[in-house]
């Protein structure tokens, strides 16, 4: 269906990319990067549930599979990003909103203070399967299943499948207690001069929306949100970049890209709401 810009309503959008049979273009309003049409809310629903999407090119299957070294990954950065929040050791309420197979659920409940409670959202039913087979609380309930409030609500590259983030946000934004931290992690493609200068495919219909730090920075305001801090990341390292070439190759394509060239970052958000 067509959309203004998700995030300032603006409906004049330049042509940025197009792939799998849908374009995205940059709003020339906020930059925002945005798949336009898109989907039908109840087609992206349902793709979600599966991890398979419908395209031009057929189906494309995001469902991956499960990582031990995504936990040991997101243990280091929730030690950067929160140790100082929790040396006073007072155990901490987490829900992790698009949980996965789990992995960064393990890396907070290695990492957040003794007594914490964490837990995991995810509506993909084979991740699901996985994490619980895994011994990792995380459910197929929604947002409004989980009762209480929390301090901190994370969000692991989930930013870019959600296609009104506002409403979204400011949902999560509600069950934040008074000083609570959204955590949000999402690349910085909104930065990016042109199509050409994003390392890997855009995964069109799966990603609906790019953005990056200015971009991020008005969300959080419009949802009520501090932002706090980010901290942006490289991606294109020498194994991250073997392991795509690798994956390209098995669907037959080619995509050679040297280590530490792209300008692509992934970039953690912290933003805090008012304590009052």
């Amino acid at each position: 269906m067509q959309t203004p810009c998700p995030l300032c309503g603006n409906d004049d959008a330049a042509p940025w990319a197009r792939e799998n049979g849908f374009a995205m273009g940059k709003c020339r309003g906020c930059g925002l990067l945005y798949v336009n049409p898109r989907p039908s809310d109840a087609d992206i629903s349902d793709a979600n549930k599966v991890g398979v999407h419908r395209g031009e090119d057929g189906a494309l299957d995001v469902r991956t599979r499960y990582k031990a070294s995504k936990t040991a990954h997101y243990s280091k950065v929730i030690r950067e990003l929160f140790g100082a929040d929790w040396a006073d050791g007072k155990p901490i309420h987490w829900l992790d909103v698009g949980a996965g197979y789990g992995e960064v659920v393990a890396a907070v409940r290695q990492t957040a203070p003794a007594g914490s409670k964490v837990h995991g959202i995810e509506p993909m039913q084979p991740k699901v399967r996985k994490a619980q087979e895994l011994g990792l609380p995380v459910t197929s309930q929604s947002l409004d299943d989980i009762p209480g409030q929390f301090d901190v609500i994370s969000l692991i590259n989930v930013y870019s499948h959600v296609p009104d983030f506002l409403g979204f946000g400011a949902a999560l934004a509600a069950r934040l207690r008074p000083g609570g931290v959204l955590f949000l992690e999402t690349g910085n493609a909104a930065d990016l001069a042109s199509r050409d200068a994003f390392p890997d495919m855009l995964y069109l219909p799966d990603h609906l929306v790019f953005a990056a730090p200015p971009q991020m920075r008005m969300t959080f305001e419009k949802i009520g949100l501090n932002l706090e801090r980010y901290e942006e990341q490289p991606v294109d390292g020498l194994v991250w970049c073997l392991k795509k070439a690798v994956k390209h190759a098995l669907r037959g394509q080619l995509l050679l890209r040297m280590p530490g060239r792209s300008p692509f970052r992934t970039v953690f958000y912290k933003a805090r709401k008012p304590a009052c």
